[in-house]
């Protein structure tokens, strides 16, 4: 067991179980009110400082630069008082292209993943952040890959040129599988993009599972709160031998591993009124 934040080993982490409910041991929301203004301008003014490198000197920033994008995350996670507990980290240094799945929590992910990712990651991402200011112009600049989840045309160009990156650069993809975060807490059902590329590229999928943002971060709050954040990274997952004909029943399956970690979603009530006609299905 290693750790974003310190390289010293955690008795209280590596005495618990990965499967048992994780804890985060969350602090005071005073800390979290007194800093969020910090944490918004350095989210904003930072992600436009590392986009205006990352144009002016590629070169440098692919052989150097990427400890910028590490830093972007691990000081908010530093004055937060926020210890990210990593498990797994061999996953993210093996060679060769992977597909890393994640599920997607709240906005403190992008610190999380930013502070643990080796250099020159591409992440597959939804349009929306391309209209928040320096953080979309960061994202574009470092060359990651927006997904309009609107136009299910544009959304499956958008997959194909995120396969033909992970080709060319035989590096890591970090996806959500879930699409968005969820709104009620829990892990939702996947969307399957990421499993046709498995199947188009032949990559493995890495399951990165983080626990404890939902209690630091909780759902509807802006606040962040001290605490422990626990990452798991799984074995990769090889796709050979899948079909497109059962694409969503290795989703499936690949979601009943999250499962083990995470609780699922949960559904949202239609009024019976409005539901579909099964014998229309």
């Amino acid at each position: 067991m290693d750790s974003a934040m310190d390289p010293g080993p955690s008795p209280s982490s590596a005495s618990a179980p990965a499967h048992e409910r994780f804890d985060a041991h969350a602090g005071s929301r005073l800390r979290g009110a007194l800093l969020a203004p910090l944490t918004l301008v350095w989210a904003l003014l930072a992600s436009l400082i590392v986009a205006i490198i990352a144009v002016i000197a590629p070169r440098w920033f692919k052989r150097r630069g990427w400890f910028l994008v590490n830093l972007w995350g691990r000081l908010p996670l530093w004055w937060h008082g926020i210890r990210v507990e990593l498990h797994g980290r061999e996953q993210l240094q093996a060679p060769g292209p992977r597909i890393v799945l994640f599920n997607h929590v709240s906005v403190l992910d992008l610190f999380v993943l930013s502070a643990i990712s080796p250099p020159n990651v591409v992440v597959v991402y939804k349009e929306e952040f391309k209209r928040v200011p320096g953080i979309g112009r960061a994202l574009r600049a470092l060359n990651c890959i927006p997904v309009d989840r609107s136009d299910p045309e544009r959304s499956r160009e958008s997959m194909t040129a995120a396969g033909e990156r992970l080709r060319e650069t035989g590096g890591l993809l970090l996806i959500a599988p879930e699409g968005t975060r969820s709104r009620k807490g829990g892990l939702q059902a996947f969307k399957l993009g990421a499993f046709h590329m498995a199947i188009q590229t032949g990559a493995p999928l890495v399951p990165l599972i983080m626990r404890g943002i939902e209690q630091v971060s909780p759902i509807g709050s802006v606040l962040i709160r001290p605490g422990r954040i626990r990452v798991d990274l799984l074995p990769p997952i090889d796709p050979t031998g899948w079909a497109t004909e059962t694409v969503r029943d290795h989703a499936q399956a690949v979601r009943s591993v999250f499962l083990e970690y995470l609780d699922p979603a949960i559904p949202c009530r239609t009024p019976a009124a409005v539901l579909p006609d099964k014998g229309a299905r």
